[in-house]
């Protein structure tokens, strides 16, 4: 009973953050020219390293949501995933402790311009911790867990597209996480 529902709980974080992924990445990929700005807005990475950053994230990124939501290298890929994220929230986490809300996260959802605050953050802790059954899991998943897991997923993926658009809204309708 627990490993069906550890299987469950894999496939749903993988469907999960490999939508997300692959939403960040295609982004990313329509804005493409305006990314280098948006990695050199947090002042994070010399000058020298902005460029291959922004030239690495897209690709990267749509690698990591593909693997995920096929299931492949399960375990590298929710590793990978969980330091990406972990570094993302890095980011937005030294920007705040800053002062520096105003920027845009650069999670490039054109429709979403945000900019920083600790919901975010807290939204990429919630990502790892969906990813955590898939580090976790061994073996092949059974169809019965692979079509629960991929429900759960994709649920979990419009409740975190919801979640950022009542996040993303200005003044007290703002949705604190």
């Amino acid at each position: 009973m627990w490993n069906d529902f550890a299987m469950i709980a894999s496939v749903s974080g993988q469907v999960c953050a490999g939508l997300v992924f692959c939403l960040a990445a295609a982004g990313k990929f329509q804005h493409w020219p305006v990314l280098r700005g948006v990695i050199a807005n947090y002042r994070l990475l010399p000058e020298g390293l902005v460029a291959p950053a922004a030239a690495i994230l897209p690709p990267l990124e749509m690698t990591l949501g593909i693997l995920l939501l096929s299931g492949l290298a399960r375990g590298a890929a929710a590793a990978t995933a969980s330091l990406l994220l972990s570094l993302f929230a890095a980011a937005m986490a030294i920007n705040l402790r800053r002062g520096r809300a105003h920027i845009d996260c650069g999670c490039n959802q054109s429709f979403l311009k945000q900019e920083l605050h600790w919901a975010l953050v807290a939204r990429n802790a919630v990502l790892m911790l969906a990813l955590l059954p898939a580090l976790a899991v061994a073996g092949p998943v059974p169809w019965a867990a692979l079509l629960a897991g991929s429900a759960a997923g994709a649920a979990f993926f419009m409740l975190y597209l919801m979640v950022n658009v009542f996040s993303a809204l200005p003044g007290p309708g703002r949705m604190a996480i």
